[in-house]
């Protein structure tokens, strides 16, 4: 009887032994330290469009110590994972966490995640509207991007995207959709609601700006001013102070513009403002129709800032403005063709490819003057070699035509033609 009883138990410890190494080699606990594989595949995240790579999520298996990062394209690798059935978990700040289960990881293979079709994770909701909002702005869609990034702030106003979709709100109805008062009121909105923004200076620019280009010029200037007063470490005071200065310039105030010009090159002198400032400075005394000062200043222009660009246009220079100018200021204005010519010359000379603002090249313009004011001197055949100069070296401009009508004009003054 205690044999049997003996076997029974034997029997017992066989089944049990058996059951627990079936569930050992199923884990993979019974293979050495090289019964190991890999697994790979892609991930991506869910937007409003489509879904598109996502990069930087951190990848982890059970059976292997080693994790990895998501690349540009979405990729992931992950080696020496011990074979069996494993679960797979993708995580990343601002992102619902993803779990697949029963990956089976097979000996000295590589396991492709559902045969390299990406898995799709999905972000919290606040950042899901954000980024739909940044994708419809980018591609243009800007009713559609205001809608997420209104919903966003209506549904998440405590959320850390919550100030930047409010800027986007405001910034797409300024400069995309040109609704400058709604533009305006979320600015402000912005700036009443989340006032540590970093983008409430920003915010308190897009007011003036707005005023600005609504003929507001005196809200303008408090708006700007503001900016100056409550951001003093911003990084747009250069450009407040110039745009003051613009405003005034604009209500024919040229004896204020003067005095904020000359603050904007004396307060900020490293800033991309201060050339262009002192080029407006000249240019209030212009409009003031000082001409002699005017011409002093758009000198110092030249010597001061003899290689600085407009701000936003890298390759167009501001002195040949100012050279053209002097020689405007001196003949147009002044009556002194003499001098005038002379420094129509060093426009041509000194800057044979400047342009102004709206693209029109400036030396064709400077050529036809010198031939104008040969013309006011008397000196006919020397004007029309100048007009010719115009045909010869600018054909198709509007200045080589005007010059065809002058010469047709004065040549019977030539005894030469």
């Amino acid at each position: 009887m205690h044999k049997h009883k003996n076997k029974k138990i034997f029997k017992y410890l066989l089944i049990l032994f058996l059951l627990f190494s079936s569930l050992l080699l199923l884990n993979g606990c019974l293979f050495s330290t090289f019964s190991k594989g890999s697994v790979e595949g892609y991930i991506h995240e869910e937007t409003v469009i489509n879904t598109r790579p996502l990069e930087g999520a951190l990848v982890s298996i059970t059976g292997s110590s080693n994790t990895a990062l998501t690349d540009t394209d979405g990729y992931f690798r992950i080696d020496e994972v011990v074979i069996g059935a494993r679960t797979l978990t993708i995580t990343k700040e601002n992102y619902i966490t993803y779990k697949i289960l029963s990956v089976v990881i097979k000996e000295d293979e590589v396991t492709l995640i559902d045969n390299g079709n990406p898995i799709v994770v999905w972000a919290v909701d606040d950042k899901y509207l954000f980024d739909g909002g940044i994708i419809y702005y980018d591609s243009g869609e800007y009713i559609n991007a205001l809608t997420a990034f209104q919903q966003l702030v209506n549904d998440f106003p405590d959320s850390p995207y919550a100030d930047d979709a409010q800027y986007y709100i405001a910034y797409t109805n300024e400069k995309k959709l040109g609704y400058y008062i709604q533009a305006l009121l979320e600015y402000q909105e912005l700036i009443n609601h989340y006032p540590d923004s970093s983008y409430a200076d920003d915010a308190q620019l897009g007011i003036g700006n707005c005023y600005y280009v609504t003929y507001d010029y005196s809200h303008a200037i408090k708006a700007y001013q503001k900016l100056i007063d409550d951001y003093p470490e911003s990084s747009l005071l250069a450009l407040a102070q110039y745009s003051i200065a613009q405003s005034y310039r604009k209500l024919a105030n040229y004896e204020q513009a003067i005095l904020e010009f000359a603050k904007t090159i004396e307060n900020y002198p490293e800033s991309d403002y201060a050339a262009p400032a002192q080029y407006y400075l000249a240019n209030s005394y212009y409009d003031a129709q000082n001409y002699n000062q005017a011409i002093l200043e758009f000198q110092i222009t030249i010597d001061n800032y003899p290689d600085s660009t407009w701000p936003g246009e890298a390759e167009r220079l501001i002195a040949p403005c100012a050279q053209y100018y002097i020689g405007y200021c001196y003949g147009q204005k002044l009556g002194q063709w003499e001098e005038a010519i002379p420094a129509y010359q060093l426009v041509i000379d000194n800057y044979p490819n400047s342009t102004w603002g709206n693209g029109q090249e400036i030396p064709p313009d400077a050529q036809y003057e010198i031939g104008w004011s040969y013309e006011q001197l008397e000196l006919w055949c020397e004007a029309i070699d100048a007009y010719q100069l115009v045909i010869d070296n600018y054909p198709g401009t509007t200045k080589s035509n005007w010059a065809e009508v002058r010469i047709n004009a004065i040549s019977e003054n030539c005894p030469e033609t």
